[in-house]
């Protein structure tokens, strides 16, 4: 009997241990990191990009990404621009299957991007050219200097991040 009476406090003093165990993880906090650029192209056409990035403070968790591109009314005769654009974005944009939703609007073309494992961001890497007719130029080059690439576990704290974004003609908050 005096072995059962011993056994108790040791019991309940593992069952508070991992009680804080499990509390502490689940109230790790994690924070956010909101990023936008705009840039105005040849035509007046113009390309907004905003990042919600979800760190734990080492690493990237999971991402959304907001791209809307807004053609100018002389390119809103038809739907012709409006579908070639969405077109050009879903063949880059394919590999991420169901992870990525297009939405077009009378004069622009929005895509929702989110992200929670291993998959690769591609930012900065539209360019608009206006001649006598429409063309969009899309860098998929993950290796190329001209794009920011980023990837669930990529190891940034949220200064690091933004810092980087920053270098590259974001405002971040």
């Amino acid at each position: 009997m005096n072995t059962r009476k011993n056994m108790t406090f040791p019991i309940v003093l593992t069952f508070i241990i991992i009680a804080i165990i499990v509390y502490l993880f689940v109230t790790i906090e994690q924070s956010e990191v909101t990023c936008e650029k705009t840039k105005l192209f040849d035509g007046d056409i113009r390309l907004t990009e905003k990042l919600i990035a979800i760190t734990d403070g080492k690493e990237i968790n999971s991402m959304k990404l907001t791209k809307a591109i807004v053609l100018p009314e002389r390119y809103l005769k038809d739907d012709r621009y409006l579908t070639a654009v969405k077109n050009a974005l879903s063949n880059t944009l394919g590999y991420l299957g169901k992870k990525v939703k297009y939405t077009v609007g009378e004069d622009r073309i929005i895509v929702d991007i989110e992200v929670d494992k291993d998959e690769i961001l591609l930012l900065d890497n539209i360019d608009f050219i206006a001649n006598d007719d429409l063309q969009i130029k899309i860098n998929s080059n993950t290796k190329s200097s001209e794009v920011i690439t980023l990837s669930v576990g990529d190891h940034y704290t949220d200064g690091e991040l933004m810092t980087r974004l920053k270098n590259n003609g974001y405002n971040c908050k």
